[in-house]
């Protein structure tokens, strides 16, 4: 009596291995796009309320907290902090400027670099992408 040999040859093996290791190569940048995009979200909603910190305190004292140096993204500490937010004075008479630089894992984020809001609400960026494209 012959016995039916079962299983998977060579061949087969090493073409669903090029399968995966395509789709790999493609879904992986894009997972890490998707996942810089979210923190450079988060980083606009803490500008944004750090702008509004910005404006309570110049309703009750008359001007701008500019001595503000490092601002803590969502109470982030240490190599977790994704972006430096920092307020300066802005172009604006007496005016303010909230940057946020990009750091540690999020610091290959070329498409919009350094993120910028002003006392106006002017949004603007350094990357390579339009200011549109980034403030979302």
């Amino acid at each position: 009596m012959l016995r039916k040999e079962t299983g998977f040859t060579l061949i087969e093996l090493m073409i669903t291995v090029a399968i995966v290791g395509i789709l790999a190569a493609i879904a992986l940048p894009s997972y890490r796009n998707y996942v810089m995009r979210g923190h450079r979200d988060e980083a606009e909603t803490v500008m944004l309320q750090v702008a509004q910190e910005q404006e309570r305190y110049y309703t009750m004292n008359n001007q701008y907290n500019i001595g503000v140096t490092q601002v803590s993204p969502l109470g982030a500490t240490g190599s977790s902090i994704l972006y430096n937010i920092t307020v300066a004075s802005g172009t604006a008479p007496a005016g303010f400027q909230v940057n946020a630089v990009p750091a540690n894992a999020q610091s290959p984020d070329s498409q919009c670099g350094t993120l910028t809001l002003d006392s106006l609400g002017n949004k603007g960026s350094s990357g390579t992408y339009s200011t549109a494209d980034c403030w979302k």
